[in-house]
């Protein structure tokens, strides 16, 4: 018997699953170790499906980090739609909701960083990974001008550059970071 859950597995259409579990292999294995072996494997296809919707694995890659930054783009509105950021306190615990604050809360970031660093091969990829890095900032700094901050620019730099660092921390030395630290200091660098 078939249930719901099943079909709506089973009517995911394969170039789509292929692509998803791409980025599911991503946070443990790297892009570098990515084969249309493990890709089949966890999509649950052939690998000829996977060699039929993409020829290269340069192609399935740079596919599979497209559909993260889109999903990404459509998940930030949809999230900003539901809460908007009203204070600097909402700016701050949006911020703490998005960014690596321990290693098994790291694998978006994992996702992330891979995608930045592979998209340095690719000129095309590159443009996207910079105009999809753009995306946050832009969003932070509306709402940071919406409610006062002085110099919404400065803070949104400062935000992204400490966030950023924070995850680094967390993925390279395998810290967890102490939330109610972070919220304080995340806070202290905004001008409102």
């Amino acid at each position: 018997m078939m249930t719901a859950d099943t079909e709506a597995v089973q009517t995911v259409p394969a170039r789509e699953k292929i692509l998803q579990a791409t980025l599911d292999l991503i946070p443990d294995w790297g892009p570098d170790r990515i084969t249309h072996r493990l890709v089949s494997a966890e999509a649950d296809v052939s690998p000829g499906t996977i060699t039929y919707h993409f020829d290269t694995i340069d192609a399935l890659l740079s596919d599979a980090f497209r559909l993260y930054m889109a999903d990404y783009e459509a998940g930030l509105d949809e999230a900003l739609e539901a809460r908007p950021l009203r204070s600097s306190r909402d700016v701050v615990q949006f911020l703490m909701m998005l960014i690596a604050t321990s290693p098994e809360r790291a694998d978006l970031a994992r996702i992330e960083y891979a995608m930045i660093a592979y998209a340095q091969r690719d000129e095309l990829l590159q443009q996207e990974v910079t105009a999809w890095a753009e995306l946050l900032p832009a969003r932070l700094f509306d709402a940071l001008r919406r409610i006062g901050d002085r110099y919404p620019d400065v803070s949104v730099s400062r935000l992204v550059r400490y966030c950023r660092g924070v995850e680094f921390d967390v993925l390279s030395r395998g810290l967890s970071i102490d939330l109610v630290e972070l919220e304080g200091e995340l806070l202290s660098l905004l001008d409102v």
